[in-house]
């Protein structure tokens, strides 16, 4: 039933075919229109509608909807189409290289890369070698943080929403305070930085607050952290702060994890999102934009020795697509789009200034809406109450013309985000703040004059 627009709420049993689970369905909107085409930063459904994609395949597809990168990956991986799980290829060797050589040209550090099948095991893989080295102490993330739904990154992340169906009680965790200067309760008083860096440097010295020292032999594992919390609502860190957190948990013995699963490849502008807040990380997870959304791959990078044969042998994790010629090869082909690109860093900013501008001038004066903010080609929009589900069935419902489909997460129910192909021309970021506009419009005309205000996460 094409161009019928709903919204899928956690809790909320959506509208699903016979013989499929709706495990994945919660973010889905809407559901009942099927896809079939795509070309650019357009999806197209069965009756040949066309939805300016906002989204990008939450992020994935960083270079558009482009039918040549395919055929290009395609034409690699036909002279090897499948390869044994325990043979090596010179494709994978190549591809490998290719791939540490984007964190040690930028870290300055060598080290040594592994691939896995998607993100949540690529951060299984970062916590193996943390392991290694540090054994089984607690591992320090952030509120409002995500890194997978599996039975162990659901631990890491912040929604218990995600852990309600797990089959076991997961390691040790320690969440850090929400990282949101805009809704931090210690700003009004003393300013961010000062009271947020007290609160976490008291870790591991007052043992009231459960993390060990520096000398206990089951000290502070790892902090992992994201440059940007995607799900946790689009919430950029102070990076002052960040490297507070950062020092202080070096100071206890901890490693430094970067989730880079969303942010990588120019998401944030610069290559990388940790390069934004001046970070060295021990070990870099990446995925998404790795494959530009065609197929499931992450990369872990880690600095020597962390990954070297005599800390991580042969054995200590294990794939059987983590040689896969077909995902290497689409690997390879998205590296050659990055390569023959001049300056992604400068052409993201421009573009994301123009983005995050068109949204301040369409957008940013309307009673529903909180705030507009962007950083590279990415821009959230806070709303003034808990309307982004219903906001984000608007924008692709049925109408006169294109549909446009934004991101939302249920763990920031105020917070509607846009992060749209980086390939998208001023054009085409017009024409997403535009409809979004348009849907603004038509969901407050359902709404009372004061709509219900949400308070952010």
């Amino acid at each position: 039933m094409s161009g019928t627009a709903t919204s899928t709420a956690p809790g909320v049993v959506p509208d699903v075919p016979a013989g499929l689970a709706a495990g994945d369905l919660v973010y889905r909107t809407p559901p009942r229109v099927r896809f079939v085409r795509a070309q650019g930063v357009r999806l197209y459904d069965t009756a040949g509608r066309p939805y300016l994609d906002a989204e990008a395949c939450n992020g994935a597809a960083a270079l558009g909807y482009d039918a040549e990168l395919v055929q290009e990956a395609g034409r690699r991986a036909s002279v090897l189409p499948a390869l044994p799980s325990f043979c090596e290829s010179e494709l994978r060797v190549r591809v490998l290289q290719r791939l540490e050589a984007l964190f040690s040209e930028l870290t300055g550090v060598p080290g040594r890369v592994a691939v896995e099948l998607g993100g949540a095991q690529g951060i299984e893989m970062a916590l193996r070698i943390v392991a290694a080295h540090r054994g089984g102490g607690p591992v320090l993330t952030f509120q409002g943080g995500y890194h997978g739904r599996s039975p162990f990154t659901a631990h890491l992340s912040a929604s218990s929403r995600y852990r309600a169906v797990q089959p076991w009680p997961g390691p040790g965790v320690v969440r850090l305070p929400y990282p949101d200067c805009g809704s931090c309760p210690h700003r009004p008083a003393t300013g961010c930085n000062p009271a947020c860096a007290a609160s976490v440097e008291r870790l591991g010295r007052n043992d009231l607050l459960g993390v060990p020292g520096p000398r206990d032999p089951d000290g502070v594992a790892a902090l992992v952290l994201e440059p940007l919390l995607n799900v946790g609502g689009a919430v950029l860190p102070d990076g002052a702060h960040l490297r507070r957190v950062v020092d202080h948990v070096r100071s206890l013995g901890g490693l430094i994890v970067v989730d880079e699963i969303f942010t990588g490849l120019h998401r944030l502008g610069p290559r990388w999102g940790f390069l934004l807040h001046e970070l060295r990380p021990d070990i870099v997870v990446a995925s998404k934009a790795l494959t530009n959304g065609v197929t499931p791959l992450a990369c872990v990078w880690a600095r020597e020795p962390l990954a070297a044969p005599d800390r991580f042998p042969p054995g200590s994790h294990s794939s059987t697509f983590a040689g896969n010629p077909h995902a290497l090869a689409t690997v390879d082909a998205v590296l050659d789009r990055w390569a023959a690109w001049p300056d992604p860093g400068r052409d993201v900013g421009e573009r994301g200034r123009h983005l995050a501008a068109a949204l301040a001038r369409d957008c940013g004066g309307h009673r529903l809406v909180r705030q507009v903010e962007g950083v590279g080609m990415l821009a959230r929009v806070r709303l003034a109450g808990p309307h982004a589900l219903a906001l984000r069935a608007r924008a692709a419902g049925p109408g006169p013309d294109e549909g446009l489909l934004l991101a939302s997460t249920g763990m920031a129910p105020d917070t509607v985000i846009l992060h749209p192909p980086l390939t998208s021309t001023p054009a085409e970021l017009d024409a997403m703040s535009g409809l979004l506009a348009r849907a603004l419009t038509a969901l407050a005309a359902d709404l009372p004059a004061a709509g219900p205000a949400g308070d952010p996460p």
